[in-house]
Protein backbone atom coordinates (compact mmCIF):
# COMPACT_ATOMS: atom_id res chain seq x y z
CA UNK A 1 0.00 0.00 0.00
CA UNK A 2 2.73 2.47 0.62
CA UNK A 3 4.71 2.08 -2.46
CA UNK A 4 1.30 2.58 -4.64
CA UNK A 5 0.74 5.96 -2.17
CA UNK A 6 4.60 6.55 -2.95
CA UNK A 7 3.68 6.49 -6.73
CA UNK A 8 0.74 8.40 -6.81
CA UNK A 9 1.89 11.19 -5.08
CA UNK A 10 4.67 11.43 -7.30
CA UNK A 11 2.11 12.58 -9.87
CA UNK A 12 3.32 11.41 -13.34
CA UNK A 13 6.94 13.22 -14.05
CA UNK A 14 5.40 15.06 -17.00
CA UNK A 15 7.98 18.44 -17.50
CA UNK A 16 8.42 20.32 -21.05
CA UNK A 17 11.35 19.02 -22.84
CA UNK A 18 12.05 22.80 -23.76
CA UNK A 19 11.64 24.24 -19.83
CA UNK A 20 14.63 25.92 -18.31
CA UNK A 21 14.85 24.16 -14.59
CA UNK A 22 12.91 25.06 -11.87
CA UNK A 23 13.22 28.48 -10.37
CA UNK A 24 16.43 29.31 -12.93
CA UNK A 25 15.97 33.30 -14.28
CA UNK A 26 17.13 34.49 -16.79
CA UNK A 27 19.04 37.94 -17.89
CA UNK A 28 18.25 38.82 -21.70
CA UNK A 29 21.03 40.48 -24.08
CA UNK A 30 21.14 41.49 -27.48
CA UNK A 31 23.79 39.09 -30.15
CA UNK A 32 23.72 39.70 -33.58
CA UNK A 33 21.88 42.26 -35.49
CA UNK A 34 21.08 41.37 -39.04
CA UNK A 35 19.27 44.02 -39.73
CA UNK A 36 20.06 48.22 -40.66
CA UNK A 37 19.30 49.60 -37.46
CA UNK A 38 19.06 48.95 -33.39
CA UNK A 39 16.05 49.43 -32.90
CA UNK A 40 14.53 46.23 -33.91
CA UNK A 41 16.80 44.49 -31.52
CA UNK A 42 16.45 46.57 -28.51
CA UNK A 43 12.65 46.06 -29.37
CA UNK A 44 12.95 42.48 -29.05
CA UNK A 45 15.02 42.75 -26.03
CA UNK A 46 12.53 44.56 -24.40
CA UNK A 47 9.27 42.35 -25.47
CA UNK A 48 11.30 39.03 -23.83
CA UNK A 49 12.58 40.68 -21.13
CA UNK A 50 8.50 42.27 -20.54
CA UNK A 51 7.39 38.50 -21.08
CA UNK A 52 9.95 36.89 -18.55
CA UNK A 53 8.98 39.77 -15.40
CA UNK A 54 5.46 38.34 -16.19
CA UNK A 55 6.37 35.53 -15.47
CA UNK A 56 8.50 35.82 -12.41
CA UNK A 57 11.69 34.81 -14.13
CA UNK A 58 13.71 37.80 -15.16
CA UNK A 59 17.43 38.25 -13.72
CA UNK A 60 19.47 40.87 -13.87
CA UNK A 61 22.79 39.42 -12.68
CA UNK A 62 25.42 38.83 -15.29
CA UNK A 63 26.26 35.67 -13.72
CA UNK A 64 22.37 34.35 -14.87
CA UNK A 65 21.62 31.96 -17.61
CA UNK A 66 21.48 34.48 -20.45
CA UNK A 67 18.57 34.60 -23.13
CA UNK A 68 20.52 35.99 -26.34
CA UNK A 69 18.42 37.25 -28.73
CA UNK A 70 19.78 37.45 -32.83
CA UNK A 71 17.52 39.50 -35.07
CA UNK A 72 17.83 37.85 -38.72
CA UNK A 73 16.10 39.16 -41.15
CA UNK A 74 12.76 41.91 -41.98
CA UNK A 75 10.58 40.68 -44.67
CA UNK A 76 8.03 43.27 -46.77
CA UNK A 77 4.98 41.74 -48.60
CA UNK A 78 2.74 43.60 -50.50
CA UNK A 79 -0.83 43.19 -49.47
CA UNK A 80 -2.70 45.23 -51.96
CA UNK A 81 -2.07 47.75 -54.79
CA UNK A 82 -3.50 51.00 -55.72
CA UNK A 83 -2.76 53.43 -58.75
CA UNK A 84 -1.25 56.35 -57.11
CA UNK A 85 -1.15 60.00 -58.28
CA UNK A 86 1.10 59.18 -61.09
CA UNK A 87 -0.06 56.52 -62.54
CA UNK A 88 2.19 54.26 -61.32
CA UNK A 89 1.48 51.08 -59.32
CA UNK A 90 1.74 51.44 -55.30
CA UNK A 91 1.75 49.52 -52.24
CA UNK A 92 -1.54 50.25 -50.67
CA UNK A 93 -1.12 47.97 -47.37
CA UNK A 94 1.79 45.56 -46.97
CA UNK A 95 2.91 42.74 -43.80
CA UNK A 96 6.55 43.09 -41.97
CA UNK A 97 7.56 40.42 -40.98
CA UNK A 98 11.08 40.31 -37.99
CA UNK A 99 12.46 36.80 -37.80
CA UNK A 100 14.60 36.54 -34.58
CA UNK A 101 16.28 33.63 -32.98
CA UNK A 102 17.00 33.15 -29.44
CA UNK A 103 19.29 30.88 -27.46
CA UNK A 104 20.23 30.28 -23.67
CA UNK A 105 23.77 30.44 -22.38
CA UNK A 106 25.01 29.20 -19.22
CA UNK A 107 28.01 31.32 -17.68
CA UNK A 108 31.62 29.93 -18.54
CA UNK A 109 29.92 27.60 -21.30
CA UNK A 110 30.61 28.24 -24.64
CA UNK A 111 27.89 26.57 -26.89
CA UNK A 112 23.81 26.95 -26.16
CA UNK A 113 21.84 25.11 -23.94
CA UNK A 114 18.55 25.80 -25.56
CA UNK A 115 18.07 27.19 -29.18
CA UNK A 116 14.57 28.52 -29.95
CA UNK A 117 15.08 28.16 -33.91
CA UNK A 118 13.76 30.83 -36.12
CA UNK A 119 10.50 32.95 -34.26
CA UNK A 120 8.88 34.84 -37.39
CA UNK A 121 6.10 37.48 -36.03
CA UNK A 122 4.47 39.60 -38.61
CA UNK A 123 2.47 43.04 -38.49
CA UNK A 124 -0.33 44.51 -41.17
CA UNK A 125 0.15 48.16 -42.55
CA UNK A 126 -2.08 50.16 -44.87
CA UNK A 127 -0.35 52.34 -47.04
CA UNK A 128 -0.43 56.26 -47.54
CA UNK A 129 0.06 58.40 -50.06
CA UNK A 130 2.24 60.61 -47.75
CA UNK A 131 5.60 58.91 -47.84
CA UNK A 132 6.76 60.02 -44.01
CA UNK A 133 3.91 58.88 -43.16
CA UNK A 134 4.54 55.33 -44.86
CA UNK A 135 7.80 55.40 -42.95
CA UNK A 136 7.21 56.30 -39.58
CA UNK A 137 4.34 53.45 -40.39
CA UNK A 138 6.77 51.11 -41.35
CA UNK A 139 9.40 51.77 -38.68
CA UNK A 140 6.36 51.15 -36.00
CA UNK A 141 5.62 48.16 -37.41
CA UNK A 142 9.25 46.62 -37.45
CA UNK A 143 9.36 47.73 -33.94
CA UNK A 144 5.89 46.17 -33.30
CA UNK A 145 6.53 42.76 -35.23
CA UNK A 146 10.44 43.04 -33.32
CA UNK A 147 8.64 43.30 -29.39
CA UNK A 148 5.87 39.91 -30.32
CA UNK A 149 9.23 38.08 -31.16
CA UNK A 150 10.97 38.69 -28.45
CA UNK A 151 7.75 37.54 -26.63
CA UNK A 152 7.59 34.50 -28.42
CA UNK A 153 11.28 33.88 -28.04
CA UNK A 154 10.58 34.48 -23.86
CA UNK A 155 7.89 31.82 -23.88
CA UNK A 156 9.80 29.38 -25.83
CA UNK A 157 12.41 29.64 -23.61
CA UNK A 158 10.20 29.29 -20.61
CA UNK A 159 9.13 25.93 -22.18
CA UNK A 160 5.80 27.39 -23.11
CA UNK A 161 4.38 25.93 -26.43
CA UNK A 162 4.42 28.84 -29.08
CA UNK A 163 2.80 28.82 -32.20
CA UNK A 164 2.95 30.24 -35.29
CA UNK A 165 1.98 33.73 -36.48
CA UNK A 166 1.36 33.43 -39.87
CA UNK A 167 0.03 30.15 -42.01
CA UNK A 168 3.04 29.83 -44.57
Amino acid sequence: MAALWAVLASGCGYHSVYAQPAGERLSVQVGQILIPGALAAQSAASGARAELSAAGMLASAAAAPRLVIDVLRVDELSRAIHVAETGQPAAAAMSIALTARGRVFRAGIPDPQLDTGDVRRAVQVSGDADPRADSAAYDEAVRTAAERAGRAIARAALGIPEPADEAP
